[in-house]
Order: structure tokens, then C-alpha cells, then sequence
């Protein structure tokens, strides 16, 4: 476990885990925090064994958001400085080469929910609580919380949190979309390893690019974002791992098969089956080139 001012972290099973680490104070961040965070998934990022990062509090919430106590009298400069901190951290989440989960187990409020609103998945316990409290003290969210917010739960909603301070519970939390599920908080860990284990089986390449995209597609028109798209699959076959994928699909099968002849039991599960159903309709696999990939030009389909 490493610790960085009221941030700690560790790396468990291909996850490194981000915990907001001042439970004394609902795990409220104070001035500073963000730059430690920022180091935190700087060290998490480069290491190649982690294929998710998850973000939990410790003890009885999540993160109450950043103090605010510095900026009482704070100059219109003083206070575009700190928000652009807190816009910055959110977006480096965002933007993350893996995917990234919340943990919310309590309150998310002010940046922590903007924190939760940047992950590419969330998960609550039924004590989770989702507020945006800024604009009963006159201000209003700061981290991204006006532009991330109503692309998940829709304009209508997203007025009701932000201008009224609403507090959301767990339950509502997950109807609105703002999560994917509601977990008991003795399930929480599990439910983030089984995650974990299942975005371990995609390619690291594949991960980002499909993370990329669908960050965009909100803000690309169609054929802009399906040029996007075009590129970023081109991309994955520079990795090599949809080869590798390929192969290690056809071999899994070719063990089933055998394994279904002589009578024992077949492995693989339907994850397997569909992501092989695109390149096995024919009935059976293509070969995979191992080597290098030969340029080619791109012809013209409808010539």
C-alpha cells in the first residue's frame, strides 16, 4: 500500500485500487489532493500488469468533494484556478488507457460524484448517496459535473440535482443510469474482481479505443464519429492481439470439441462462443498470419 497525502493505493489482482483515504472528514479532499491524485494514476498507469483502475473511499463514504473552506472570499482567478484542477483530475480519469470503476460505498458529492461520473463504471451499496450541493452555497459544480451528468441521466434529471441540491439514493441512482448496479456492501469487492476479471480478457489496445470512441460519440456527428471508429479498429491490428485473440479462440474451440467427442465435460461459456461467432460462421476458423503486416493500399470498395 503507498499513501500520498489523503490518497492511497495498491495494485491487487490486475486492479489498482484508488482510495480516498480520510474517513474522519467523509473523505472530503483537501488543496493538494488533486496533484497527489494525479501522481497516483500516473504510477498506476504505467504499469502494465494493472488492466483497471477502481476508485472507493475508505471507511463510510466515497468522497464528499473537495474542501471548500480555502475559498471563502476567493477572487473569480483564485477560484477558476481551483475548478480547473478539479476539470483536469476528472478528465485524466476519463481519459485513462484502462477502464475505470467506481466503488461507491456512501456519499459522492461535489467532485466525488464528478469523479464517479468520469469512470467508464459504476458500482453503489445501498448507503451510496449522489448530490450536488454547490448551488446552496452559491456556486455551482466545477469538475465536470454540468456536461458529464446529463449525458447519463438526461437534462430533465440532471436539473433536478443540479439546481435544486436533490440527493439521490442508491436505488434511484442505478434507475436514473448515474450506475450500473446496486450491490450489498459485503458484495462490493467481489462484484469489482468479477469486472475486473472480465475486462482483464480484452485486449489492452481494444480497451482504450473502445473507451475513446465512446467518449466522442457524444460530441461527433455520426460520420464523423464512425471515421473514428474506422481508425480505431484499423489501430487494434497494429497491436497484434486480435491474432492473438483469433488463435487462442480456434484453439479453446478445437479443446471443446475434442473434449465434447470423448465424453467429457466442454469448457468456455457464451462470451466465448459470440465473441467467435463473426469469424466462424463459415464453419470454420481463417488461419492467422503471425508475421509482420504487409502495407497495403486501400482500394476502393464500390469502384
Amino acid at each position: 500500500m503507498e499513501e500520498r497525502g489523503s490518497i492511497a493505493w495498491e495494485v491487487v489482482g490486475g486492479a489498482g485500487w484508488v482510495y480516498f483515504n480520510r474517513p474522519e472528514r467523509l473523505n472530503a479532499l483537501p488543496p493538494g489532493s488533486v496533484r497527489d491524485l494525479w501522481a497516483c494514476l500516473n504510477a498506476l498507469e504505467s504499469r502494465g500488469e494493472v488492466r483497471a483502475v477502481v476508485f472507493s473511499g475508505r471507511g463510510e463514504a466515497f468522497c464528499a468533494g473537495m474542501e471548500l473552506s480555502d475559498l471563502e472570499g476567493a477572487t473569480p482567478l483564485a477560484a477558476r484556478r481551483r475548478a480547473r484542477e478539479a476539470q483536469m483530475i476528472t478528465n485524466r480519469i476519463a481519459e485513462l488507457t484502462v477502464p475505470t470503476i467506481a466503488a461507491v460505498n456512501g456519499v459522492a458529492m461535489g467532485l466525488g460524484l464528478e469523479i464517479c461520473l468520469a469512470c467508464d463504471l459504476a458500482l453503489a451499496t445501498p448507503s451510496a448517496r449522489f448530490a450536488f450541493p454547490e448551488i446552496r452555497l452559491g456556486m455551482i459544480p466545477s469538475g465536470g459535473g454540468t456536461q458529464r451528468l446529463a449525458r447519463l441521466v438526461g437534462l430533465r434529471r440532471a436539473r433536478e440535482m443540479l439546481l435544486t441540491g436533490r440527493v439521490v439514493n442508491a436505488e434511484t441512482a442505478a434507475a436514473w443510469g448515474l450506475v450500473n448496479k446496486v450491490v450489498g456492501d459485503e458484495e462490493l469487492e467481489s462484484r469489482v474482481r468479477e469486472w475486473v476479471d472480465k475486462l482483464s480478457q480484452g485486449g489492452r489496445t481494444a480497451l482504450y479505443l473502445a473507451k475513446r470512441s465512446l467518449n466522442r460519440s457524444l460530441d461527433l456527428d455520426i460520420t464523423h464519429g464512425m471515421e473514428l471508429e474506422l481508425e480505431s479498429f484499423s489501430t487494434c491490428f497494429a497491436s497484434g492481439d486480435p491474432a492473438r485473440g483469433m488463435r487462442r479462440f480456434t484453439e479453446e474451440r478445437a479443446s471443446r470439441e475434442a473434449s465434447a467427442v470423448g465424453g467429457g465435460p466442454e469448457a468456455g461459456g457464451e462470451e466465448q462462443e459470440a465473441a467467435g461467432v463473426a469469424f466462424t460462421a463459415s464453419g470454420s476458423a481463417p488461419e492467422v498470419d503471425s508475421g509482420e503486416p504487409e502495407e497495403e493500399e486501400e482500394e476502393d470498395l464500390f469502384e
